[in-house]
């Protein structure tokens, strides 16, 4: 297309050369230093004619423009940033709300939200933060506004209830069947915090539905991070609900292959929430804890019982001794 505009003598906008990413961060770097949020955060609160919805797009480009960079966002929160997005967020151009919503999950994401957006304003990024979730959005857009929600999510039960009224958990599990392993994790990730809310929990627990099914499968994929999601997920969701302890080995014929990878895992943080499921799992019922017993569960949770004192050992142990209460198996000469 360039060499056709070329050839029908049309101008061609070319780059400046001091549009390259090196120029741009050292201009950045001059702003934030001479204290342009503090100019910038001053123009967001004037009641002025001037301020019309072209300008509050500009001013929110700017923003994002100046949260690009990680290390630079804690300048922009300490010079009133986040609070002087809120209002761009909100209001103005349909483009410049989204560019205010990214800045604010940029924000959400790498600094403590509690810190970033004190008192009651943390409830106000919420609805920003759930607008880029909306298919329109671009998937960097989308990922962000994960990450930042699993911050959130995170943080109290009264954040959870706003996430969940501004109606972003279906959105949420849509994507968490996203084609993109980032997103898909980070939808899984985000998920998982909400969990601890009843309404989730309620969701999960409710007939029909493949919720339970996914973070089962999801407990077994490659990517660890994932993994780690789902089985965190798991192993919070069956503490709390006994009921979806029984359904477990109803959803997938490949459960307990997948609660074993969790407990052979090298990695302690999937060790630790597979040995946290199964242990949930025993004690939810002595049909499901004969299973387990039956199967090569119950030699590896008796190499890990004997392992260096941790989260899994104690776990190990207390599978073991459950299943010895339910006359299952037999305690070893030293009794236990």
């Amino acid at each position: 297309m360039v060499e056709l505009a070329k050839y029908a003598k049309q101008h061609v906008p070319e780059q400046h050369p001091k549009d390259k990413p090196n120029f741009v961060r050292a201009r950045v770097k001059k702003l934030l230093a001479a204290g342009v949020v503090s100019a910038l955060t001053c123009m967001v609160k004037t009641e002025s004619p001037a301020l019309t919805n072209s300008c509050r797009e500009l001013l929110s480009r700017v923003f994002l423009a100046l949260v690009e960079e990680a290390e630079d966002r804690g300048t922009v929160v300490a010079q009133g940033g986040g609070k002087a997005l809120l209002p761009l967020a909100l209001e103005g151009t349909d483009v410049g709300q989204t560019k205010a919503a990214q800045a604010l999950a940029k924000l959400t994401i790498t600094s403590n939200p509690e810190m970033t957006f004190p008192g009651e304003r943390i409830y106000e990024v919420v609805r920003p933060l759930v607008s880029l979730l909306h298919l329109n959005c671009s998937g960097l857009q989308n990922f962000e506004a994960l990450m930042a929600l699993t911050n959130l999510a995170g943080i109290s039960e009264r954040l959870r209830q706003k996430i969940v009224k501004e109606k972003a958990v279906p959105m949420i599990e849509g994507y968490m069947f996203e084609e993109h392993e980032m997103i898909r994790r980070a939808a899984t990730e985000c998920m998982c915090n909400l969990a601890m809310s009843k309404e989730v929990q309620d969701l999960f627990e409710a007939e029909g539905n493949d919720r339970l099914k996914l973070l089962v499968l999801y407990s077994g994929e490659d990517d660890d991070l994932l993994r780690r999601a789902a089985a965190g997920g798991l192993a919070m969701l069956t503490s709390v609900r006994p009921s979806l302890c029984c359904r477990i080995p109803q959803v997938t014929t490949h459960w307990l292959e997948i609660l074993q990878a969790l407990l052979l895992s090298s990695n302690q943080e999937l060790q630790h929430r597979g040995a946290v499921v199964v242990l949930n799992m025993v004690e939810a019922s002595r049909e499901i804890a004969s299973t387990l017993m039956e199967s090569e569960v119950l030699e590896i949770l008796s190499v890990l019982a004997k392992g260096k004192e941790g989260p899994v050992t104690r776990a190990a142990v207390a599978c073991l001794g459950k299943a010895v209460e339910y006359g299952l198996i037999k305690p070893n000469q030293d009794g236990q």
